[in-house]
């Protein structure tokens, strides 16, 4: 760069002299070295495919080089890699992956869809091919039944089973294009079906599934142990493009073994032609299952392989063989053999009987027999008679009142000679018409049916300077020995135990208590004494106040305290203590919530961070950082918390329940904060005050009413030069208990 001046200030006039020096400078300026933008060289060749069928991935980068970027010039517009498909042909075989939706219902629970995504691969250690599904969008509610629902994905591992030998897996044979129908039968009695639809390949190789699940499953405990075991699969050939296919197979529920059954038919263009075999097995091992509750995934393993069966040319038992595939085609066992006792139906493969009205089947599944009407209930007899069973049908007798029987027409009675049957006299019987009645031996008493020895030391039989000793149906005058003593063999006075021989006065709960001479009569723990020969009397502790915090029940001889719902009762056995179900119970509410324990129960209450926010892991709190300078976000929010108080009934008006702090962004409460209410409702009882920069929560009326209130509080925090510097929000939930513990 250059500048000038001029001799003129001023110029020289007169003779003077011209001005001195340069009149034009010269500078260097824009000494750095100019910016090269950077621009792409050619593209390289591609990568070798990543498969070599049923779809892989291929690459090819670029360099920003022709020229490199320099003194800080612009990079290169753009990406420096492509990624492209190649190998899209299925593998021989079957493809190596799937995907699919799943829809219906199982144990009355409408699911929505359920996504089902699989990967195929070769066992590097085996002959089979390992089949890793997942099934996403699974609900809590079935999740743990579902784990053992392998036949969910038949249709999957029956398409890419390894094929063994010249045996002809589902894609080899349908182009993986078929329809199955399956029904699941379960040893405790549930019954579930599914409907598959194979539509082939996508362009990139992944069957195509769709799949109906309608029906009922066991269900189980999302700890329990599910087991999956091993097992086959028998595909038959029962005519052009139709297959019939069965299992039994178990499944242990910690340790303990439950059988199940399925059985399915496929149909698929007969054009495709059939398998090589009559039969071919298929074989599923090493299957495992597993449910995810956070993500609502079923993931299943399972390795399968598929054979010609042990009996590749035969049919199986219940078919038969049909020359023009050759086919198995179903025998009907009700037309040869006649195998029920009443009406038979044929089933593929197999058959079942059936019984005319009044009869149901035996445990053989051939045979009828009958139904007792009278015992089930299925009777029209009146009031005034019974029912009596016969073969496929009942009638109606007269009924007899006791005393009597019926007679063999059922129309009349006749009495009942009690005393030659079987009766409750305990010595002597005597029959009287519709009765009889009892009688004792000499010496005994009759006391309701039972004969009581009498006493007849009580009648005063022995003279004064005796001692009488009652017997069983009589009794014994002894020399006297004090009251309460008797003559031992040597003649010396011993003591008579009463308690033991009966003949104290005790009775009934009372307890009998031996001493020297005599004995006494005690009631026991709980019970109270009315005198000698009368019942001891139950104390009702539950009459005493305050015996138990919650509800008394009075038991012989003691007493029990309740509590409510919700409840436990404490060690000392009166008061009650609340369960803390969010501990104990490991209660998972899910994301964005928190598990309030309330006295007595608990909720799930939504704590969502607004957005722009995010959770502080350690205190919970919701928390707004603003970028520098964001002028627009510094008067907003600060923090979001969310507080819970479990209260019990009847708190009195006036009384502090909780403070609340604001907090600066270094967790020190902040020195000029004031607290108000976000919306003021007259029907909550509570209000608010400042206090020691302190938001306190009190009560404005007693809690008299079990309720759950929800309630917002501002805090504004305020600088140095009186500026709004933080705001924080305070969601406050309380809830109030029916009971005052």
């Amino acid at each position: 760069m250059r500048r000038y001046r001029s001799c003129d200030n001023p110029g020289p006039a007169s003779g003077g002299r011209a001005c001195a020096g340069a009149d034009m400078q010269l500078q260097r300026c824009s000494t750095d070295l100019c910016p090269v933008d950077g621009n792409w060289g050619q593209w390289q060749t591609w990568s070798q495919c990543s498969a070599s069928c049923g779809g892989g991935e291929q690459t090819r980068i670029r360099l920003c080089s022709n020229p490199a970027p320099l003194n800080r010039g612009r990079p290169c517009p753009g990406d420096s890699s492509q990624i492209s498909r190649c190998n899209t042909q299925a593998c021989p075989g079957g493809p190596s992956r799937a995907k699919g939706s799943i829809i219906g219902n199982i144990n009355d629970i409408e699911f929505g869809i359920a996504f089902l995504n699989v990967t195929v691969t070769d066992s590097p250690d085996s002959e089979t091919r390992v089949i890793q599904a997942k099934i996403t969008n699974v609900p809590r509610s079935l999740g743990p039944a579902m784990r053992k629902l392998v036949s969910i994905l038949s249709p999957v591992y029956w398409t890419t089973a390894k094929e063994i030998g010249e045996a002809m897996n589902g894609f080899t044979l349908t182009d993986a294009v078929f329809k199955r129908e399956t029904q699941v039968e379960f040893a405790t009695g549930e019954i579930l079906r599914m409907t598959h639809i194979a539509r082939g390949l996508d362009p990139d190789g992944a069957l195509l599934l769709d799949v109906v699940v309608r029906g009922h499953v066991l269900q189980l405990q999302s700890v329990a142990d599910v087991n999956v075991k091993d097992y086959t699969e028998d595909y038959i050939q029962t005519g052009p493009g139709q297959l019939y296919a069965h299992s039994t197979r178990l499944f242990t529920i910690d340790g303990v073994s439950v059988p199940y059954t399925w059985n399915h038919t496929i149909t698929y263009d007969y054009t495709k032609g059939k398998m090589p075999f009559l039969v071919e097995t298929l074989h599923a091992s090493s299957i495992t299952a597993e449910y995810n509750p956070l993500e609502e995934t079923l993931a299943f393993k399972i390795h399968a392989s598929i054979a010609k069966g042990d009996r590749s040319n035969q049919c199986p038992a219940g078919f038969g063989l049909d020359s023009t595939g050759p086919y198995c085609s179903d025998e009907d066992e009700c037309a040869v053999g006649n195998p029920c006792s009443h009406t038979c139906h044929n089933t593929m493969g197999s058959y079942y009987c059936s019984c005319p009205k009044g009869l149901t089947i035996s445990a053989d599944g051939r045979t009828c027999q009958d139904i007792d009407e009278c015992a089930l209930g299925g009777h029209t007899c009146h009031a005034g008679q019974d029912c009596e069973n016969i073969i496929g049908s009942y009638r109606c007798v007269v009924r007899c009142g006791n005393g009597f029987r019926r007679t063999a027409d059922g129309f009349s009675c006749q009495d009942v000679n009690e005393c030659q049957e079987s009766n409750s006299c305990h010595q002597r019987c005597f029959n009287t018409i519709g009765s009889f009645h009892c009688g004792c031996d000499p010496g005994y008493q009759l006391k309701g049916r039972k004969c009581m020895d009498v006493n007849e030391c009580r009648q005063n039989v022995c003279r004064p300077d005796q001692l009488c000793k009652n017997t069983r149906g009589g009794y014994k005058c002894i020399d006297l020995c004090p009251n309460g003593m008797t003559k031992a063999e040597n003649g010396t006075c011993i003591d008579i135990d009463e308690c033991r021989d009966g003949t104290h006065q005790c009775r009934y709960n009372q307890i009998c208590e031996n001493t020297r001479g005599s004995y006494r009569c005690v009631c026991p723990r709980g019970y109270r004494s009315q005198g000698v020969g009368r019942p001891c009397v139950d104390i009702d502790e539950c009459e005493i106040r305050d015996t138990c915090q919650h509800e008394c029940r009075n038991t012989l001889g003691s007493y029990q305290c309740t509590c409510p719902s919700g409840y436990r009762l404490m060690a000392n056995g009166k008061t009650c203590q609340d369960v803390d179900e969010c501990l104990e119970q490991n209660i998972n509410c899910g994301s964005n919530q928190m598990c309030f324990n309330m006295r007595g129960s608990y909720q799930c209450i939504d704590t969502p961070c607004p957005p722009n926010y995010q959770r502080e892991p350690l205190s919970g709190f919701c928390l707004k950082n603003c970028p520098a300078n964001d002028l627009e976000c510094d008067p907003s929010t600060y923090a979001l918390e969310y507080k819970l108080l479990s209260l019990p009934f009847g708190i009195a008006a006036g009384q502090d329940l909780i403070r609340l702090v604001a907090y600066t962004h270094d967790q020190v409460m902040h020195p000029r904060t004031t607290f108000l209410m976000a919306d003021e409702d007259p029907a909550i009882p509570f209000a608010l005050r400042d206090e020691n920069l302190k938001g306190v929560v009190f009560t404005t009326r007693p809690l008299r009413e079990p309720k759950t209130y929800r309630m917002g509080v501002r805090a504004l925090s305020y600088s140095v030069d009186g500026n709004v510097e933080y705001r924080t929000t305070f969601i406050v939930y309380i809830a109030v208990s029916a009971y005052p513990y």
